[in-house]
C-alpha cells in the first residue's frame, strides 16, 4: 500500500501533467527514421526498360535455345523467359544457387566480361539425360562440385548458348560471343565492381523431370555504349518501308486544309499615336510598294509574292519560294 499516491499528490500530478511540466509518453520524440544516402552517379530506374530491343533479344533467344538444346539433352526441352531486371552485381551474385556453374564470356567489339550461369540441379538434369537417364528427380547439392566430366558437359552447353546469343544479337547489332573460363564461386568470376549494374536475364529450361534456371548477366558499363542502337530495335525495323502506309499518309496529308496568309506589310506604332488615331489617317508600312510579299503557311514563311486580283478577288503570284537553313 505504500505505492499508492494521496489525493494531493494525484491533483499536483494531473496539474503538472495539465501545465506542461511533466512528460509524457507522447512527448518523448519519435526516433528519427535511417537516412540512406543515394549514389547519384549510378543510373536511375530499371535500364532494361528504357533498351526495348533487349526484350526482342531474349524472345529470339529463346526460340533458339527451344531448338538447340533438345537435340543436345536428347530429351524434350521448353525454354521461357523468366524475368529480367538491372541489379547491382553484389545482389546477383548473393541471389545465385550453390552450386552453380559461372561461365565468363565477352561480347566483342563490347568491353568487359559477361556471364553465363547454370543452376546446379539442371547441370546434373542434362548430365542425366545424355547418359541415357530421364532426369535427375532428385540430386543432393549441399557441397557438390562439378566433376571432369559434368565440367565438360557444361562447357559444351555453355558453348551452344552463346552461339545462340551472338545470333539473337545479330539483327540489333553485330557480336562475336568468345568463352572464356568457368567458376563456381562467384568471388572469382568478378566482371564488374560489387556496386557496378548489371542486366540479368533469366530463363526458365523444364526437361521431363527436372527444371532449373540459365542467368545471362551482361554488365551495363559493355552496353552502354550501344545504348542507342537497343533503343531503336532491329536494322530491319529502320530498312523496310511499307508502302501501302506511305501511300495512305501521303493522302491524307494532301487533304489536309492548311491556313495561307499573305502579309503586306508591318509597322510599329507606340501606345500613345494608337490612341490619337483617326479615319484617313495614313500608316507608313515598312515595304516599299514594289517589294514582293511575304506569304505564311500556318504562320511559317514559306514564299514570297506579288499582290494583285483574280476574277474580282483578291490574290497572290507567288514569286520565289523562302528556304529554311
Amino acid at each position: 500500500m505504500g505505492n499508492v499516491l494521496s489525493q494531493d499528490e494525484v491533483d499536483s500530478l494531473l496539474n503538472g501533467i495539465s501545465e506542461g511540466k511533466v512528460e509524457t509518453e507522447t512527448d518523448v520524440p519519435e526516433k528519427s527514421e535511417e537516412i540512406k544516402e543515394y549514389d547519384f552517379s549510378g543510373p536511375a530506374g530499371p535500364l532494361h526498360l528504357r533498351m526495348p530491343a533487349l526484350g526482342i533479344i531474349n524472345e529470339r533467344l529463346v526460340a533458339f535455345l527451344r531448338a538447340s538444346l533438345p537435340i543436345l539433352s536428347r530429351n524434350v526441352v521448353d525454354v521461357s523467359l523468366a524475368s529480367t531486371e538491372s541489379v547491382k552485381f553484389n545482389e546477383f551474385c548473393l541471389s545465385l544457387p550453390v552450386p552453380s556453374s559461372l561461365n565468363i564470356f565477352t561480347l566483342e567489339p563490347l568491353r568487359g566480361n559477361s556471364l553465363v550461369v547454370l543452376e546446379g540441379n539442371l547441370v546434373f538434369s542434362f548430365v542425366d539425360s545424355l547418359f541415357g537417364g530421364k532426369g535427375v528427380s532428385y540430386v543432393k547439392l549441399e557441397g557438390r562440385c562439378f566433376t571432369a566430366i559434368e565440367t565438360k558437359i557444361v562447357e559444351k552447353i555453355v558453348k551452344i548458348i552463346l552461339g545462340e546469343i551472338q545470333q539473337a544479337w545479330s539483327d540489333v547489332y553485330e557480336v562475336k560471343t568468345v568463352f572464356s573460363h568457368s567458376e563456381m564461386d562467384p568471388q572469382f568470376a568478378g566482371i564488374v565492381k560489387p556496386e557496378d549494374v548489371v542486366i540479368v536475364n533469366r530463363f526458365e529450361v523444364e526437361l521431363e523431370n527436372g527444371t532449373g534456371i540459365i542467368t545471362i548477366c551482361i554488365p551495363y558499363s559493355s552496353i552502354e555504349p550501344i545504348r542507342d542502337k537497343l533503343k531503336t530495335g532491329f536494322h530491319g525495323d529502320s530498312m523496310v518501308v511499307d508502302k501501302e502506309w506511305r501511300k495512305y499518309l501521303k493522302k491524307k496529308i494532301m487533304d489536309m486544309n492548311v491556313e495561307l496568309s499573305c502579309i503586306m506589310g508591318m509597322a510599329k506604332i507606340k501606345g500613345q499615336e494608337l490612341l490619337k488615331m483617326k479615319v484617313d489617317d495614313v500608316i507608313l508600312l515598312d515595304q516599299k510598294p514594289g517589294d514582293l510579299a511575304i506569304v505564311n503557311i500556318e504562320g511559317i514563311p514559306k514564299f514570297k509574292g506579288s499582290p494583285g486580283s483574280c476574277n474580282n478577288r483578291k490574290a497572290v503570284k507567288i514569286s520565289e519560294i523562302i528556304k529554311r537553313e
